[in-house]
């Protein structure tokens, strides 16, 4: 029989935790290579990518994942083309909904999560000093909160159950959960006390055995390893 057992290529430190988060829900084997960035120090590319994952020649960035040999070993990068490859193939039962379930909310959300992730990656590219003497702008910090509004009414009328899709985690929690553990981690705002639906919805993840596997097989996961040049209080 061919082997279609997954690799990822993890990071430390990045979004990839997510996928490996979701392999581990899926219960399926696969193989996992680790990575670690670059130290701060580093001359051309501190924080970054190392050496390792550019040499896969993909976009030079994690997660990566290699496809078994029943699906070419194709490698697939970005992460929402990797979780929905991965549900797609493994999830016979058909637990994350893609096929029987309400695929249409699914697809919306993970829409928003990338809306979540453009309004981070803008008040990011300030905080880590991308952008010199830069600051927050107020308008940034606003199209965030807006976004987390949404979800945050979205957690509120969702189906019954304790997750975006309803009774069990579907693609979209799998895909949120890097934006808004960006967001604690790092104190973009108190999201405990402005977005207390979000708080707990992140706390039920934690909880979860299979996250608590993926933190264990992974290298570390602090997003606050990274500078905070342009920020010094919450948004």
């Amino acid at each position: 029989m061919t082997d279609n057992k997954p690799t990822l290529h993890h990071l430390n430190d990045s979004q990839s935790q997510r996928i490996l988060w979701l392999l581990e829900e899926l219960t399926i084997p696969y193989n996992l290579v680790l990575h670690t960035r670059n130290p701060p120090h580093d001359p051309r590319r501190p924080f970054l990518s190392p050496p390792s994952i550019l040499a896969l020649g993909s976009y030079g960035q994690a997660p990566i994942l290699i496809t078994g040999a029943l699906d070419g070993t194709r490698t697939i990068t970005e992460s929402s083309a990797i979780a929905t490859y991965l549900i797609r193939t493994f999830d016979t039962a058909d637990n994350f909904g893609l096929c029987n379930g309400d695929w249409i909310r699914d697809e919306q959300l993970v829409s928003l999560s990338n809306v979540l992730g453009r309004n981070c990656a803008e008040i990011m590219m300030v905080e880590f000093g991308y952008i010199k003497g830069a600051k927050v702008n107020p308008l940034d910090a606003q199209a965030l909160r807006k976004t987390l509004e949404h979800l945050e009414r979205e957690l509120k009328e969702r189906p019954a159950g304790e997750w975006f899709m309803g009774a069990r985690p579907g693609r979209a929690d799998v895909m949120l959960e890097f934006y808004v553990s960006m967001l604690k981690q790092r104190q973009y705002l108190d999201l405990r006390k402005e977005f207390p639906g979000l708080d707990a919805w992140l706390g039920r993840i934690e909880s979860r055995p299979a996250w608590k596997a993926a933190m264990e097989k992974g290298n570390g996961y602090d997003l606050n390893t990274f500078p905070k040049i342009g920020r010094k209080d919450k948004l």
